[in-house]
């Protein structure tokens, strides 16, 4: 997985969509945004909803082969409700996990261009992001 360059695009057919494993998330005419913390070697992808936000974190480790990837472990995954309750289904990565052999590792993305206030890369299911460094600057 983390070293095979290609995407299946077709696969793919998640535009205005974000995955995190094998759970998708509508994007469509929402901000997302994404923390990756390189210090923690950690991961966050948040949505705002109409009923709350979601967020899906976990760690990644640099790529063996691929200098730009990180390889990506989703762990946790909640849905907090605008009335501030928590729906944590997390464990869902785990359990994808366990059907494949005990791998976490279930993703990776590329950066394919970085300055101090863009940063545009590509998921293993053929995502493209474009992302920024200031909120305000994006118009769902």
């Amino acid at each position: 997985m983390e070293g095979n360059p290609n995407i299946d695009t077709p696969r793919a057919n998640v535009q205005g969509s974000v995955r995190a494993g094998n759970l998708v998330v509508d994007t469509s005419r929402r901000v997302t945004t994404q923390t990756i913390n390189v210090e923690q070697l950690t991961i966050e992808n948040k949505v705002d909803q109409d009923f709350g936000t979601i967020t899906v974190g976990g760690s990644f480790r640099p790529s063996k082969t691929i200098k730009t990837r990180a390889v990506v472990s989703f762990e946790t995954a909640n849905i907090t409700l605008n009335d501030g309750f928590v729906l944590q289904f997390g464990f869902l990565f785990s359990l994808i996990a366990a059907f494949r052999g005990g791998n976490k590792e279930n993703g990776w993305l590329e950066t394919t261009f970085l300055d101090e206030d863009l940063r545009i890369g590509r998921g293993d299911k053929g995502s493209l992001f474009v992302l920024t460094r200031e909120k305000d600057a994006v118009a769902p």
